[in-house]
């Protein structure tokens, strides 16, 4: 039987659902009309007080993206499986490897790479110069040390769903281990 109170609550729920999709079609308008390479929010985990137009954006992605996989997982569903939002996220989530590696001893040239296999894997490799850490390319090429996970394990790991220890001992390592180590303390979220 549908109540006076039932109908009301539906046309509450219609009202908030018809709000949120108004300020996602305002939001993806001013998303595509944006200057990608101006000044925009910080972005705390990246290290970056001012940010590129793109990183901001991409960050909110990544929040939207993270929250549904979040969803699916809380109803049994696994990670979707839509390689190219993934392969965002990732590339997204490793401009925070410089930032984590900022207190990390190394000389200038030694390279850390992160490595992501499985169909929206990639390889992001973070280089140590005389004051910081760039996601430049090293001298050399060859990595001082490189750490191989699944796609899954590092999105995960980016967002605290699975803790750094537990990722360095599914991963695969190459070279120096303190480094790897290092590596695996990524934090692409605020936190």
């Amino acid at each position: 039987m549908i109540t006076s109170r039932s109908r009301s609550t539906g046309r509450a729920w219609a009202s908030r659902i018809d709000a949120l999709a108004a300020a996602g079609t305002q939001l993806t308008h001013e998303f595509a009309t944006a200057n990608l390479d101006a000044d925009a929010l910080g972005v705390s985990w990246a290290g970056v007080d001012l940010a590129p137009a793109w990183l901001d954006i991409a960050r909110e992605f990544t929040e939207h993206w993270t929250h549904r996989q979040q969803i699916r997982h809380a109803i049994g569903r696994n990670t979707d499986p839509e390689p190219r939002a993934l392969t965002v996220v990732l590339d997204t989530f490793m401009r925070a490897l410089p930032h984590t590696l900022r207190r990390t001893s190394a000389p200038i040239g030694a390279q850390v790479q992160m490595i992501a296999k499985g169909t929206a894997g990639g390889t992001w490799a973070a280089t140590a110069t005389a004051d910081r850490w760039s996601l430049a390319e090293a001298p050399s090429g060859r990595p001082t040390a490189a750490v191989l996970l699944d796609t899954e394990t590092v999105w995960r790991l980016a967002t605290r769903d699975i803790d750094p220890a537990d990722a360095l001992s599914r991963a695969h390592v190459q070279g120096d281990r303190q480094l790897a180590k290092a590596a695996c303390q990524i934090v692409s979220i605020i936190y």
